[in-house]
């Protein structure tokens, strides 16, 4: 058995990161309060059909403890054994059609044999046709007593409003970095793996902040018990930091020996590794140098054109012209190039000034500061608060009410990824901050860039179909 498949959530307990379905999920048994269709939505692999598993078993449990199912009951061992016929999981990719749906319906109809409610999991549930929709529809206006139905999908922009309206909507959360980390370790630990710092990195890094991927990267990784950097740079052709950061300035100064490098590269190292790598410290950088705005337009110019390049790879006959061409468009077409020694000289004045700024942390706080934090650090020395989470904003601009009103900055950066926004969009609005009524949105930009971007016709059309799928309709939107 794969680790993955292993490690699997079987019960409420063993669910990573997402405290707060599990736990509403839990109390909708203890007080059974049960309705009749869910709805489990946004990024892939953060667990959604696994929960909708363990609330399925719940609900049908014979033996709850502590409104866990207790994996002992023949429900639960039929439901390992997949002979258990009441709860019945469907790819919607396979079911896509009105005939399907009404197939569905039909044999829903029938009381459960051995449980005490019949449950439908349908994955991929945007995939349905719009009259398989329209099927579907009338079931859950009027579902019978014994049935729930339970809905995963990674695009909600795609349902039907009709569907989500009879639908107990929640929203799963993407794992973050040290969640990923502890369950690996976790992990590790549970099978006598011995696993450096660094190689935690890069399997997190690597796994896109899915949980399946960074699993299944980690059991290909193990040799000899134990995972050790340095095998994993030779095994995957990973080049080491200096030879990305030369190659980065390179970029920056528009030096034309980067062809020859280029070349190099190909002949020694993983392309395709290589440039995601690459993406990740154009990012850091990004972070580290905010307030020098040549240097973040630079940055954002590289990361838009590398993101594009690197989706076309995918699905190039040749990946090495693909990366060859944008490493040309690069030395062309970019504005306002950093001379590699004056780079240097930057990166110099800026530890001068870190060195000489005060910020009275504490011994704790003394210690060296991680890229994650630099963005506390510019919220400090801006005097703003950051905005994390939901943000509350007074209604209005600089009028006296004491009525507040919650936007929710997280939900609407997620909406916009949902909708394929820029990587740049996205980033300029976590860097502003957020003034929202019932009327207007407006939102205030640190940096020109910022303003530039967020401004532009097509994303003030992308902002507003976000704030429609909040279900906030006919809201203006203020970019300052």
């Amino acid at each position: 058995m794969t680790l993955y498949l292993k490690y699997r959530p079987n019960d409420f307990e063993s669910i990573v990161w997402q405290d707060f379905i599990k736990n509403t999920l839990r109390e909708a048994i203890k007080k059974d309060k049960l309705v009749w269709a869910y709805l489990f939505c946004w990024p892939r692999w953060t667990g959604k059909t696994s929960t909708a598993r363990i609330f399925a078993k719940a609900i049908n449990c014979e033996n709850l403890k502590d409104w866990n199912p207790c994996l002992k009951c023949e429900i639960c061992r039929w439901f390992v054994e997949n002979n258990l016929v009441d709860i019945i999981e469907i790819d919607a990719a396979s079911y896509t059609w009105v005939d399907n749906v009404r197939e569905i319906i039909q044999r829903a109809s029938f009381s459960p044999t051995k449980c005490k409610y019949k449950v439908y999991i349908i994955d991929e549930v945007h995939m349905l046709s719009k009259w398989a929709f329209n099927a579907l529809l009338k079931i859950l206006e009027e579902p019978p007593e014994h049935l729930k139905f339970i809905l995963a999908t990674t695009e909600i922009h795609k349902i039907p409003e009709t569907i989500l309206s009879r639908c107990q909507r929640y929203d799963f959360k993407p794992f973050s970095k040290e969640d990923m980390k502890a369950q690996i370790s976790y992990i590790a630990k549970q099978e006598n793996i011995k696993i450096d710092q660094e190689s935690l990195d890069f399997i997190v890094k690597q796994s896109s902040w899915a949980m399946r991927n960074a699993i299944s990267l980690f059991e290909q990784l193990i040799y000899n018990g134990e995972i050790n950097f340095e095998n994993v740079i030779q095994n995957y052709s990973i080049p080491k930091t200096e030879i990305i950061s030369n190659f980065y300035q390179k970029l920056l100064s528009k030096d034309n020996s980067i062809l020859a490098d280029f070349e190099n590269i190909v002949s020694n190292y993983n392309l395709n590794l290589f440039f995601k790598e690459l993406l990740f410290f154009i990012k850091d950088e990004l972070l580290e140098n905010f307030e020098d705005e040549n240097l973040v337009s630079n940055n954002i110019f590289l990361l838009e054109t590398l993101e594009e390049a690197y989706l076309k790879a995918k699905n190039s006959f040749d990946s090495k012209t693909t990366f060859l061409i944008w490493v040309i468009k690069c030395i062309k077409e970019l504005k306002n190039p950093i001379k590699k020694e004056e780079y240097k000289n930057e990166k110099k004045e800026e530890k001068k000034t870190s060195i000489g700024n005060d910020y009275n942390h504490s011994e704790k706080e003394k210690k060296e500061i991680k890229v994650d934090d630099l963005k506390d650090i510019f919220w400090e020395e801006q005097n703003i608060r950051q905005p994390q989470g939901i943000i509350p904003t007074k209604v209005g601009v600089g009028l006296e009410s004491t009525q507040e009103i919650f936007f929710d900055m997280e939900k609407f950066i997620l909406e916009l990824k949902n909708i394929k926004a820029k990587w740049a969009l996205t980033m300029s609005l976590r860097w502003s901050s957020f003034n929202f009524d019932s009327k207007k949105l407006i939102i205030y930009t640190k940096t020109k860039i910022s303003l530039k971007q967020i401004s532009t016709p097509d994303n003030i059309t992308l902002l507003t179909k976000a704030i429609e799928n909040m279900w906030l309709l006919n809201i203006n939107i203020e970019v300052k």
